[in-house]
């Protein structure tokens, strides 16, 4: 029986604005990642042929936006084009739907573009999973579908779906949501194709190339065979895209891929970093602050590439307010770097202003009494205690006439 070497890439995300983000990019450094989704889609593409794979498999979200540019839609067919003769699948997820405005559909790409798009690519363009066969690949067959609108949960995406053939090679394309751990959703809940892992072992294919989380992933059957995978986003650019990131080169053969058989390459060096930094009464300015921050990317081992979230933690002196950590000197530490100080603590002791004799005869100090009882009566409770130690931080804030900005008390 035949064996597929194949690279899988998806959720790039070509043209996506980061505005909004946690991070709030600028329009340079925006410009700036989505050269990086081009440059790592390239890399893929040279890893492709490094590898000698029969097959590229694209699970959805290629761009951000049904409404992207001509450019970006066009450099990715050009790069995808310039594996020929490796075909290359594409089964449109949502954020790039098929439809007769897309880039995908091949009569708006010529009449957008002015030619056709590259014959070895293969869109699936049907809503429901149809199969396709490569005279390329023989003994393989691939399913797949586009993205057409999100779905009740109730509705299940692999229900009743099997390989038509049991004597061939059976590889499923599919960008969807595998629910299994996502507890509290209704039966009524939107979502991009549901289903389960064990839906999908079930189904019979003998591997899925999954799209649309960004965290590299995989489900295997009770043997320990790989059934499919999600190889992430391979450019990471947000807050929750921590970890290893990259595209996946495997061997597939029948019953599913050997776990030593699949590996996730990296195509870019940039990385998603989240850490704490300590601080303590002693920091007292902001380049004290600086320092610790300083210290703890290198502690952290954060290169010039890096996209990073500094926390600092801990009790201020009472006079701090915040630190200020100009843009100009983040972008020499690393390529973006946000120092959120929303967890520090004004060092408050409420036990010293009472110890005061004179703590009776002023407001701070009868309304610091006050606030020892109250959590004196919440008998230990973590949950109220921090309540109250946030209104005594606020109250004192607005007592001596200091911002009372959010606060994470402890």
């Amino acid at each position: 029986m035949r064996r597929l070497r194949f690279l899988q890439i998806s959720d790039l995300h070509l043209g996506c604005g980061l505005a909004g983000s946690k991070f709030g990019f600028p329009p340079a450094k925006q410009a700036r990642i989505n050269r990086d989704i081009e440059v790592a889609l390239a890399r893929a593409a040279e890893i492709a042929r490094e590898e000698k794979v029969d097959v590229v498999l694209c699970p959805g979200d290629l761009w951000d936006d049904e409404a992207v540019g001509l450019q970006s839609a066009s450099s990715i067919y050009d790069i995808l084009g310039s594996l020929a003769p490796t075909p290359v699948l594409i089964a449109p997820g949502n954020h790039d739907p098929y439809n007769a405005f897309s880039y995908h559909h091949p009569s708006y790409y010529v009449n957008k573009v002015g030619r056709t798009h590259p014959s070895n690519v293969v869109v699936f363009n049907s809503p429901r999973v149809d199969r396709r066969v490569i005279d390329a690949l023989p003994g393989v067959e691939f399913y797949g579908c586009c993205f057409e609108e999100n779905r009740p949960r109730r509705e299940r995406m692999l229900a009743d779906l099997k390989p038509k053939r049991d004597d061939t090679l059976n590889i499923l394309l599919m960008h969807g949501s595998q629910d299994d751990l996502l507890a509290g959703r209704g039966e009524d809940q939107m979502m991009a194709a549901p289903f389960t892992s064990a839906e999908l072992v079930a189904a019979g294919f003998d591997y899925a190339a999954l799209g649309h989380y960004h965290r590299h992933s995989v489900i295997a059957d009770p043997g320990g065979a790989i059934r499919g995978a999600y190889s992430g986003v391979p450019v990471a650019r947000r807050l929750d895209e921590t970890g290893e990131h990259g595209v996946i080169v495997a061997e597939a053969g029948r019953g599913g891929v050997a776990p030593d058989a699949l590996r996730l390459l990296p195509v870019s060096s940039r990385r998603i970093l989240r850490f704490t930094a300590q601080v303590d009464p002693s920091v007292t300015n902001t380049s004290a602050a600086r320092g610790r921050v300083i210290t703890a990317l290198r502690d952290h081992g954060v290169s010039a590439d890096d996209i990073v979230l500094v926390q600092l933690e801990g009790r201020t002196h009472p006079e701090i307010t915040r630190f200020d950590f100009d843009p100009e000197w983040c972008d020499v530490q690393c390529f973006h770097l946000i120092v959120d100080q929303s967890a520090l603590e004004p060092d408050y002791d409420i036990d010293a202003m009472l110890n005061d004799e004179t703590s009776s005869k002023r407001i701070e100090g009868r309304f610091a009494g006050r606030m020892r009882q109250l959590m004196t009566e919440a008998g230990g409770d973590p949950a109220r205690l921090r309540i109250l130690r946030a209104a005594f931080c606020y109250g004192l804030d607005a007592l001596n006439g200091r911002e009372a900005r959010p606060r994470n008390v402890h």
